[in-house]
């Protein structure tokens, strides 16, 4: 059992719906019609403190990093943050004044930010943290994961951090290297602890490519995994390594890693993988906020990277 299945089992299970619905399970976000102008986007994400809180992140980090979990998701519909509910469950150990106010005050941080405030949800005690995040959107134009035969497919940005910092907190945690090792790994690495510790949505990119893209969506599981819910496509591995900052090549080589594979599999990037035909114009738009790169395009049938059949990659849970 992994959550693709989870998934697929709960659409069938899932049957009513009504006329407002527009898009439900399958998606960055549900839409909801409003009128005949605006949509309402609906999104949760959910983090577990076992499986998706590195112990290095502090309340204040873990804070901004659930609300840009959930930004993201409206960002890469390309619409406008409403407003933010958070639900947590508190072991024992949460369960004090400090560790509640460094979560807000994070919070807070990001909502100004992204110009989102938070608005609501609930408290609970539980055995170890959980937070759950809903985010509301609007937008006139919701952008969905699709994208049109000869279409460039596009990442703003770069990829690969999130996983370096991931590789070096696990030799941490599982003791193949010493603290003192890994403080002089962060100090060495500074921008890859920076995008583990602090990431950030890309609302203004996706509000401002609205109009000039076919389809979108974040990368919050791995570009490996993402890219296929673009259906038909064509990668290429050396416009990829362009999506590669220095310093992750450079640690790859340092700890013997595919670059490649490293950009494949990093998630919690929360860059935007998007479909144009307009690449100049949403290159010129976006210039004084983010870098883009083509790395295909969509084609009429098939999966492939540099000519071979792509087999996937990022990260899925499974039991």
């Amino acid at each position: 059992m992994d959550e693709i299945k989870i998934i697929e089992i709960i659409k069938k299970t899932l049957k009513f719906s009504n006329k407002n619905v527009v898009k439900g399970i399958d998606d960055d976000c549900a839409v909801i019609k409003i009128d005949e102008n605006f949509y309402l986007v609906a999104t949760t994400d959910m983090m577990v403190k076992k499986t998706h809180i590195p112990s290095i992140l502090t309340p204040y980090e873990i804070g901004r990093r659930i609300l840009t979990a959930n930004i993201s998701d409206i960002a890469s519909m390309g619409a406008k943050p409403l407003a933010f509910l958070l639900s947590i469950s508190l072991s024992k150990e949460e369960a004090n004044e400090l560790f509640i106010k460094e979560l807000y005050s994070g919070l807070d941080e990001f909502s100004k930010l992204y110009n989102c405030p938070v608005v609501g949800g609930d408290t609970n005690k539980g055995d170890e943290l959980i937070l759950s995040g809903t985010a509301l959107g609007i937008t006139d134009n919701p952008i969905y994961r699709r994208g049109e035969v000869g279409d460039d497919i596009c990442v703003t940005n770069d990829l690969g951090r999130v996983y370096c910092a991931l590789h070096l907190y696990y030799k941490l945690k599982y003791k193949k290297i010493s603290y003192k090792e890994f403080e002089k790994l962060c100090q060495k690495y500074p921008k890859i602890f920076e995008k583990l510790k602090r990431p950030v949505a890309r609302v203004k990119e996706g509000l401002l490519m609205n109009k000039l893209i076919n389809g979108c969506c974040d990368i919050s599981d791995g570009l490996g995994k993402e890219i296929t819910y673009f259906k038909n496509f064509e990668i290429h591995t050396d416009k990829i390594f362009k999506l590669i900052p220095e310093d992750v090549v450079e640690f790859c080589e340092a700890f013997d890693l595919n670059p490649i594979k490293v950009a494949l599999n990093s998630g919690e990037e929360f860059e935007l993988l998007f479909t144009t035909s307009k690449f100049n114009k949403v290159k010129n738009t976006l210039k004084n906020y983010s870098k883009v790169h083509k790395i295909g395009k969509i084609i009429e049938e098939g999966q492939f990277i540099d000519g071979e059949e792509f087999h996937g990659g990022g990260y899925i849970h499974k039991w």
